[in-house]
């Protein structure tokens, strides 16, 4: 499970390994120093977009591609799968997407499955503890920049930068201000409403 700060190389990491996995299973070659695994049916679940045609929302196109994995590991098919969700279920509100996330990935981690799966939901990493490995990806936040290493961690990540992000690209200092506020009130309170 990899955590991290927006483009601090979550996806690009799981692109990166998907990509040499694929290589290194198909044309006996890859970026990597070394590839030593079964052979394994691949899936990802990243870069989605809305299909109008189709008449999908951007969340009806995730679901249908985490079902499609699911539907995968469950056949009777031995082989193991290997998979990588890019941003659990993003489409949806928070509490049902914590709640179905954890579900999803904790069948693809009992499962014969092993998943790479980034996130920005840091509960993730509480929740589902026993059945995943923490990585994480952070940054230094100076006044005006944000520095990346892309330097893969063990644990959970501990920064955040999307609203040093808003003050970067010259947003209203005052809506960054104010949700700066708005953070700071509801890791004190626990609620999202200002008094």
């Amino acid at each position: 499970l990899v955590t991290g700060s927006n483009a601090s190389g979550k996806s690009t990491f799981l692109k990166t390994i998907a990509i040499n996995a694929l290589l290194s299973q198909t044309i006996y070659t890859s970026t990597s120093k070394e590839y030593n695994a079964p052979f394994y049916r691949i899936y990802s679940s990243m870069a989605l977009r809305d299909d109008l045609n189709a008449q999908n929302s951007y969340y009806i196109v995730e679901i249908k591609s985490l079902k499609r994995i699911l539907d995968a590991v469950d056949k009777d098919d031995k082989r193991p799968v290997l998979c990588f969700v890019d941003e659990v279920l993003r489409g949806t509100n928070t509490v049902e997407r914590i709640a179905a996330s954890t579900e999803i990935l904790e069948l693809l981690a009992a499962q014969n499955a092993f998943c790479f799966a980034a996130t920005h939901d840091i509960e993730l990493t509480e929740l589902l503890k026993k059945q995943y490995d923490n990585y994480h990806f952070e940054e230094q936040v100076e006044e005006d920049d944000v520095i990346f290493d892309y330097r893969l961690r063990e644990g959970k990540a501990m920064t955040r930068n999307a609203i040093k992000l808003l003050h970067m690209i010259g947003y209203d200092p005052k809506i960054v201000e104010r949700a700066q506020e708005r953070v700071e009130y509801f890791v004190e309170h626990g609620s999202w409403q200002m008094q």
